[in-house]
C-alpha cells in the first residue's frame, strides 16, 4: 500500500500536533508517518505497540491525535481509556461495516478514514476537522452507515427537547460527514450560524461531540433515508 506525501497548500490554523499510531501493518504504519511527518501542522509522530500502552500513557504525555487500526485486542480501547487525556482518535477502516462494528462495541472514533484513500491531503483534512471539533468521516462512508442502518428497523427514542425542523436539517448533513463551513453553505447561511445550529443538536441529543450525534441519528431513526 502507498500512501503518498506531496506537499500540500493546506495548513491546520493552530498550534502543531502529537500524533501517535497504533497501526499493526508495518508498510502502513510506515507510509502513515513518512505523510504525517510532512505535514507543517505535526510536529511529532510517535509509536505504540498495544493498547495496553495507550492506556498507559500519563495523561500529561497522552498524544493530541490517535491513529489506529483494527485488531485483536483493540476493543480494550474504550472511550473511558482516552476520556481523560483528550487524546482525538481516528480510525482506519476498510468500509462501511468495519466502522459500524466500531461503533457498535463502544469504541471511542472522533473520526475515520478509509484506509484505501489515505494521503497527506486527506490526513491533513482530517486534523484541520478535528482541531474544529467537526468529524473526519468520508462522504462515501457516511452514505454507507445510512444506507446499512436504512436496512434495519430503527430504535426510536424520544429527545429530551424536540429538534426543529433546521436543526432535523442540520442532523442529516452531520450524518453526511458534513463539516460547519460545508454545512453554512448548503444551509445558506454564515459559519457562526453553522456552529450554533451545530452545537444545538448535541445539546438537544444529550451528545457530547458528532460523532455521537451520528451514531444516535443513525440508530434511532432520527433521519430519513433516501
Amino acid at each position: 500500500m502507498t500512501i503518498t506525501a506531496t506537499p500540500t497548500s493546506l495548513s491546520i490554523r493552530t498550534r502543531q500536533l502529537d500524533v501517535a499510531l497504533l497501526v499493526r501493518n508495518d508498510i502502513v504504519r510506515s507510509g502513515l508517518r513518512f505523510a504525517l511527518q510532512s505535514l507543517p501542522a505535526v510536529r511529532a509522530v510517535r509509536d505504540y505497540r498495544s493498547a495496553a500502552d495507550v492506556a498507559a500513557t500519563p495523561v500529561h504525555a497522552a498524544p493530541d491525535v490517535l491513529i489506529l487500526s483494527l485488531f485483536d485486542g483493540i476493543a480494550s480501547l474504550t472511550a473511558g481509556a482516552l476520556a481523560a487525556s483528550g487524546t482525538k482518535t481516528l480510525v482506519l477502516i476498510e468500509d462501511a461495516r468495519a466502522a459500524d462494528n466500531v461503533l457498535s462495541q463502544g469504541l471511542v472514533a472522533d473520526g475515520f478514514l478509509l484506509q484505501k484513500d489515505l494521503s497527506a491531503r486527506a490526513l491533513d483534512s482530517a486534523l484541520r476537522a478535528l482541531a474544529a471539533g467537526e468529524l473526519p468521516m468520508p462522504t462515501v462512508l457516511a452514505q454507507q452507515l445510512l444506507a446499512r442502518a436504512g436496512s434495519r428497523r430503527p430504535q426510536h427514542i424520544s429527545v429530551p427537547m424536540a429538534l426543529t425542523p433546521r436543526e432535523r436539517e442540520t442532523l442529516t448533513l452531520l450524518t453526511e460527514g458534513l463539516s460547519n463551513k460545508q454545512i453554512a453553505r448548503r444551509l445558506k447561511i454564515s459559519d457562526h450560524g453553522a456552529k450554533r445550529l451545530v452545537a444545538g443538536v448535541l445539546l438537544k441529543l444529550g451528545c457530547t461531540n458528532r460523532t455521537a450525534a451520528v451514531v444516535t441519528a443513525i440508530r434511532h431513526g432520527l433521519v430519513e433515508y433516501s
